[in-house]
């Protein structure tokens, strides 16, 4: 299957947006990476500001799909569904390095900014936060565990980690990682 020009420019957005940060990359170095000719760049993006969170809500999108299906599959025990998530989230982050990097780094000093990421990130955060407050109330996660913060936590504990691996050049151990996380999430989780 070919990919479309957009998914093209999306993918070469990715990698400058990665490599250079946002305000390094120029609308030039998009198209240079994507290889498309500037008037297909802007005929798809009119803006630098537009492509930048195109690439992020299609991470995200990306990021939800992933661990969407663990979450519906009730034939797995709750104990395989958490090792089934957070595997979604380990592999999600291992195998999209450069989305890795730019998702966890959207959050800036404009205040503007932060609340569109904020939108972006809303719909995994509501399929998580609901998941989790179904588990509660069916008394696999403790009452006095606040559901934002743990759903928060495990986005940040799953993306540093692998993050920091990416950072020194190291594979992400899928097994070692989930294991230390799951021990960190037990303290939330009842049996």
């Amino acid at each position: 299957m070919s990919t479309s020009k957009k998914d093209q420019i999306a993918q070469g957005a990715l990698t400058a947006f990665s490599q250079f940060g946002y305000s390094e990359t120029t609308m030039d170095s998009i198209a240079e990476i994507a290889q498309v000719a500037k008037g297909t760049l802007y005929y798809h993006f009119a803006t630098k500001e537009e492509l930048f969170w195109y690439v992020v809500e299609r991470g995200v999108k990306m990021l939800i799909y992933s661990v969407d299906s663990v979450i519906q599959d009730e034939t797995l025990s709750l104990e395989d569904r958490m090792k089934s998530i957070l595997d979604g989230h380990l592999h999600f982050f291992s195998d999209n390095r450069e989305l890795c990097f730019l998702l966890l780094s959207i959050f800036t000093t404009d205040e503007q900014r932060n609340q569109f990421a904020g939108k972006l990130l809303t719909n995994y955060f509501t399929m998580m936060e609901g998941y989790m407050h179904d588990l509660k109330e069916q008394g696999f996660i403790r009452q006095d565990a606040d559901i934002q913060t743990l759903a928060s936590a495990l986005f940040g504990m799953v993306g540093f980690t692998a993050l920091r691996k990416q950072f020194r050049n190291e594979p992400v151990d899928i097994e070692a990682s989930r294991k230390t996380l799951l021990l960190m999430l037990d303290g939330a989780l009842l049996e």
